[in-house]
């Protein structure tokens, strides 16, 4: 198999983007000495330059995530969408089932291809391989530690530190945490988030007080159940995401409590169920559109081969309180 980019980057320990930029038409941006270096390497082991940059760019979600949580990406779908027509490029959605990580299994239409936005995590394989073979790509919401893909990711951790602090100024210190299965980036962060506030406010640090489960409602319906019969009785419930959080809702309701009365709820993300449940619910807000644009911007600097010392963009997060949160009862 012939040498890639990120083989080349590898073996003279620069960057993708340097050596795109030293095999591109832009070697003024690099210095001579470098240049030299990483044509030599691309000549001697057959490196072969991807004869045409076309003007599409391809959004890569998993098909089941995507079922879940469509009003999460939604709007950053949108923020995509809006950008690339700025940049007068092409939009192609595609929705990849678990499991798939070959190249050609996937419906690219690689001469038209100028890049791509891998969303949510799932398949890094295939992402490594798009990256390899000189594809731009940037990562939204997920990142992979061992490779050096830009990524648009989300606070997770101050925003749920964010969450508790606001639980704990209503005097919660038996906060019960439904957390996410598989605990993908976004999952373990979250989880994370609410471990360091169990230090920070000296919430009760039982682990029976959390409980994992995927991201149906009726699966955080359950997973609600199982918490409230262990009879540790939370004043308070954080969910890993709003969907996660009103499935807990229904629980509560179902097993006689009143919410904010007897006990307080609250999600995370914001997404458009949130504020159309009863009691609304108090949830920690996401810039979800402004990461879809901020990731195109991203991906367009790696397109022009031009050198973003930030490998990763952290957006913050910020409190929304409705009616689902109040002071703990007597």
């Amino acid at each position: 198999m012939a040498i890639t980019m990120d083989d080349i980057a590898r073996k003279l320990n620069v960057s993708v983007a340097t050596v795109s930029r030293a095999l591109s038409g832009q070697p003024a941006t690099v210095s001579p000495q470098v240049r030299r270096e990483i044509q030599q390497v691309a000549r001697r082991y057959g490196y072969k330059k991807r004869r045409t940059v076309g003007k599409s760019v391809a959004f890569i979600i998993d098909r089941q995530l995507f079922t879940v949580s469509s009003q999460f990406y939604n709007r950053i779908v949108e923020g995509v969408e809006q950008q690339l027509i700025k940049y007068r490029y092409f939009f192609q959605f595609h929705s990849v089932e678990q499991g798939i990580d070959q190249l050609d299994r996937l419906n690219l239409n690689f001469p038209d291809l100028a890049g791509v936005i891998d969303v949510g995590g799932y398949h890094d394989q295939l992402t490594e391989s798009l990256h390899e073979r000189g594809v731009p790509v940037v990562l939204i919401d997920h990142h992979i530690p061992t490779a050096d893909i830009p990524a648009v990711l989300i606070d997770n951790s101050d925003g749920v530190v964010q969450a508790c602090k606001h639980l704990f100024d209503l005097g919660h210190r038996r906060v019960a945490f439904i957390a996410c299965d598989p605990p993908v980036t976004n999952g373990h962060e979250r989880l994370f988030g609410y471990r360091r506030a169990v230090e920070i406010f000296g919430f009760d640090d039982n682990p029976k007080l959390v409980e994992f489960c995927g991201g149906r409602m009726d699966e955080a319906h359950q997973a609600m159940n199982r918490i409230l019969e262990r009879g540790l009785k939370p004043t308070a419930v954080l969910a890993h995401n709003d969907v996660r959080a009103v499935g807990g809702m229904d629980a509560l309701k179902q097993a006689g409590l009143r919410i904010p009365d007897d006990i307080s709820v609250m999600g995370f993300d914001d997404i458009a169920l949130s504020h159309e449940v009863v009691p609304s619910l108090t949830t920690i807000h996401v810039p979800r559109k402004t990461m879809g644009i901020t990731a195109v911007q991203r991906l367009f600097k790696s397109i022009q081969g031009k050198e973003d010392p930030f490998i990763k963009v952290i957006v913050p997060t910020s409190l929304v309180v409705r009616g689902s949160t109040a002071r703990v009862p007597g």
